[in-house]
């Protein structure tokens, strides 16, 4: 590269000479591709880092996402993995919470320890503190000769899982806030402390900061235990994970009983739609159901409960007004689709089907070819469309 500059004589006038200044910048050129290439590389590692990461977290049991705020959350609990601070797990039933104290489990170094999950709601509270901290032989009327170790010291080294915390009765949450105050127990009948080396994670569907307020909580053992927040969130505020579940169930049942059986677009569409009030659990027990009870290769729309429909059709609010007035003949025409399905698979003949549903037989064959069902009870499928609206699972 060539620079030039003037030189003017004393009354800055004239050009007189011209001073050259001539460098070589092919180095500052290859530092610059250097510089860009190593932009490049330093790009290419942080997302094959990302994409490590997060299949590293979808690799762990069950958990199969889509959506970010699974990621984020997935994130946070192997963080608070890596420490022995308590972590309060809360969400709404059936979103997975053991599911998440089992991951924190597995990612802590305590891996290698005993897990203990404790039904808070299914100890009755007169049984707490035998079962939760232990007993000494002989210590009450019928108490084993041998003594018992409570969950505790079962956990000692480990994890334990304190599941439905907010069912817990006043009178109990004292004892067990001493506890971990103390990281000790007595067993019922000892007169020496056991002391305890566990990491102590709870789980509840219920808003503890409300049942604090409420009375129903105590405020000091709230706190104990909200040292990590971690909220899962509910199915219907991740919908992108809905299909991702699907067709992991799917698979699962495909791959335990060989058989080959995917679901209809329209179908997964109808499913993802849906508001799923019992969470993953929910949606998990219905696709063994549909799994269960079908007799082809395929889950379409027919085959869904009728609410799934019904809610699908009433929360299409951008439909054009003519479909819009056409909402409640579609569900009735869909319903009547699925009465007659019902009534062939009961009854294999026409006349017998037809007696059950107190109509004529040439009326009901007149709504089989009306619905396209043939007199077996199955949903004639056109074969243009047949292979479009499927979903393969492999």
């Amino acid at each position: 590269m060539t620079t030039a500059n003037p030189i003017y004589d004393e009354d800055e006038k004239t050009i007189v000479g011209v001073i050259c200044n001539t460098r070589d910048i092919s180095g500052l050129i290859n530092l610059r591709n250097e510089l860009e290439a190593t932009k490049t590389l330093l790009q290419k590692y942080s997302n094959e880092l990302k994409q490590l990461r997060r299949q590293h977290l979808q690799q762990y049991e069950d958990f199969i996402y889509k959506s970010k705020a699974i990621e984020d959350m997935l994130q946070l609990a192997s963080k608070a993995a890596q420490f022995d601070s308590s972590v309060l797990i809360q969400g709404e039933s059936g979103v997975g919470k053991e599911l998440l104290a089992k991951f924190i489990h597995q990612q802590s170094p305590r891996a290698k320890g005993p897990y203990i999950r404790v039904n808070c709601a299914a100890i009755p509270a007169e049984l707490f503190e035998s079962e939760l901290f232990g007993y000494e032989q002989g210590s009450f009327t019928g108490a084993s000769q041998n003594g018992k170790p409570g969950m505790f010291e079962l956990a000692n080294g480990g994890t334990i899982l304190l599941d439905e915390i907010g069912e817990l009765p006043l009178t109990v949450q004292s004892k067990l806030l001493r506890v971990l105050q103390e990281k000790e127990v007595f067993r019922l009948g000892a007169q020496k402390a056991t002391k305890l080396n566990v990491r102590v994670l709870a789980a509840t569907n219920k808003n503890l900061a409300l049942e604090v307020k409420k009375g129903n909580f105590r405020e000091d053992l709230f706190f104990r235990l909200n040292v990590v927040p971690i909220t899962i969130p509910p199915l219907r505020e991740r919908s992108e994970d809905i299909p991702e579940l699907i067709r992991y169930f799917l698979e699962k049942l495909n791959k335990r009983y060989k058989k080959n059986l995917f679901i209809s677009l329209e179908a997964m569409e109808i499913m993802a739609d849906y508001s799923w009030p019992g969470n993953v659990r929910e949606l998990e027990n219905l696709i063994e159901y549909l799994f269960i009870i079908n007799t082809g290769d395929e889950i379409g729309m027919e085959d869904l409960p009728a609410k799934l429909v019904a809610d699908h059709v009433l929360s299409e609010h951008n439909l054009p007004e003519a479909e819009q007035t056409g909402k409640l003949n579609y569900l009735l025409e869909r319903f009547e689709k699925d009465i007659l399905l019902s009534a062939l698979k009961i009854h294999p003949s026409i006349r017998k089907a037809a007696a059950a549903l107190g109509i004529n037989p040439s009326t009901l064959s007149r709504k089989l070819k009306k619905h396209n069902i043939d007199q077996q009870g199955k949903s004639l499928k056109s074969e243009g469309s047949a292979g479009k609206n499927k979903l393969e699972v492999s």
